[in-house]
């Protein structure tokens, strides 16, 4: 029972790298993609990433790495995806207020998960010895900051299927 739940782990973070990968693909290549089909295909893999996020075990916990960076180039990637996504970036967040409505930014949401999927990927990439690495930095980054971000963004892309604008 031991060995396959590790084999299913072990499946679960392949997926997750394979998963972060096309992300990230995606986000840099939006230009290649009519708009929405690529909405529909971010659609589909956020929800693949959130469902292992917070199955990846805390037990082999290293080092915190999570700092937000990159501050000039997550702006311009949010300019950038603001300008390509148009009408279907804002959303409107939490209960509507009739004087103070809060709005969000799925391009703001994107961005902000582009540069921390990335940056587990880059870890990896340096070399496989950098796998439980990347993986706290995700877990520790989704519970710190990006979780919040994904959940928007997964939220504001299920109401645009639902409206059949993607």
């Amino acid at each position: 029972m031991l060995r396959e739940n590790r084999n299913k782990t072990t499946k679960q973070i392949h997926d997750l790298q394979e998963n972060a990968k096309r992300f990230c693909f995606l986000i840099e290549n939006i230009h290649e993609f009519d708009h929405s089909e690529w909405l529909a295909e971010i659609s589909l893999i956020l929800p693949r990433i959130h469902a292992v996020i917070g199955l990846i075990d805390d037990s082999n916990k290293s080092e915190c790495l999570f700092s937000i960076a990159d501050i000039e180039e997550r702006f311009e990637l949010f300019c950038h995806l603001k300008k390509t996504l148009g009408d279907k970036d804002g959303y409107e967040m939490g209960d509507e207020l009739i004087d103070n409505e809060l709005y969000g930014s799925l391009s703001d949401d994107l961005a902000d998960l582009y540069f921390e999927i990335k940056r587990g990927l880059d870890l990896i990439y340096q070399g496989q010895e950098n796998l439980a690495a990347a993986l706290s930095l995700w877990r520790d980054g989704f519970f710190l900051h990006w979780g919040r971000h994904l959940i928007d963004a997964e939220k504001h892309l299920y109401d645009l299927r639902v409206h059949h604008q993607i």
